[in-house]
Protein backbone atom coordinates (compact mmCIF):
# COMPACT_ATOMS: atom_id res chain seq x y z
CA UNK A 1 0.00 0.00 0.00
CA UNK A 2 2.69 2.29 0.87
CA UNK A 3 4.67 1.67 -1.86
CA UNK A 4 1.77 2.19 -4.62
CA UNK A 5 1.29 5.49 -2.70
CA UNK A 6 4.87 7.00 -2.78
CA UNK A 7 5.06 5.81 -6.46
CA UNK A 8 2.20 7.69 -7.62
CA UNK A 9 1.30 10.73 -4.89
CA UNK A 10 4.98 11.30 -4.78
CA UNK A 11 7.57 9.52 -7.39
CA UNK A 12 5.86 10.34 -10.33
CA UNK A 13 4.80 7.30 -11.58
CA UNK A 14 1.43 6.58 -13.64
CA UNK A 15 -1.13 4.57 -12.34
CA UNK A 16 -0.72 1.87 -13.97
CA UNK A 17 3.36 2.01 -13.74
CA UNK A 18 2.52 1.70 -10.07
CA UNK A 19 0.44 -1.13 -10.55
CA UNK A 20 2.46 -2.95 -12.72
CA UNK A 21 5.31 -2.92 -9.90
CA UNK A 22 3.36 -2.46 -6.90
CA UNK A 23 -0.31 -4.35 -7.36
CA UNK A 24 -3.31 -2.13 -6.73
CA UNK A 25 -4.21 -1.74 -3.41
CA UNK A 26 -8.19 -3.11 -2.62
CA UNK A 27 -10.36 -0.79 0.09
CA UNK A 28 -7.49 1.70 0.44
CA UNK A 29 -8.00 5.57 -1.31
CA UNK A 30 -5.38 7.89 -1.25
CA UNK A 31 -7.27 10.47 0.18
CA UNK A 32 -7.17 8.33 3.72
CA UNK A 33 -2.76 9.20 3.53
CA UNK A 34 -0.96 12.55 4.20
CA UNK A 35 1.80 11.98 2.06
CA UNK A 36 3.30 15.17 2.60
CA UNK A 37 6.81 15.51 2.43
CA UNK A 38 8.33 16.55 6.20
CA UNK A 39 11.56 18.09 7.11
CA UNK A 40 14.47 15.98 8.75
CA UNK A 41 14.02 18.41 11.56
CA UNK A 42 10.67 17.21 12.11
CA UNK A 43 11.65 13.79 11.50
CA UNK A 44 14.26 13.51 13.98
CA UNK A 45 11.85 15.33 16.67
CA UNK A 46 9.16 12.78 16.15
CA UNK A 47 11.33 9.62 15.63
CA UNK A 48 13.08 10.34 18.80
CA UNK A 49 9.98 11.17 20.28
CA UNK A 50 8.43 7.64 20.00
CA UNK A 51 11.81 6.18 20.66
CA UNK A 52 11.71 7.49 23.96
CA UNK A 53 8.14 6.51 24.52
CA UNK A 54 8.85 3.13 23.75
CA UNK A 55 12.16 2.68 25.38
CA UNK A 56 10.29 4.06 29.02
CA UNK A 57 7.58 1.49 27.92
CA UNK A 58 10.35 -1.32 27.60
CA UNK A 59 12.04 -0.36 30.85
CA UNK A 60 8.89 -0.29 32.68
CA UNK A 61 8.09 -3.86 31.38
CA UNK A 62 11.63 -5.13 32.54
CA UNK A 63 11.27 -3.59 36.04
CA UNK A 64 8.00 -4.93 36.34
CA UNK A 65 9.04 -8.78 35.58
CA UNK A 66 12.47 -8.09 37.00
CA UNK A 67 10.25 -8.25 40.40
CA UNK A 68 8.20 -11.76 39.43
Amino acid sequence: IAAYFEATLLAGFSTAEATEYFGRPRGFSADRFDLTPKSVTWAQTAFLKRFKTLDAMRQSSFVANSAI
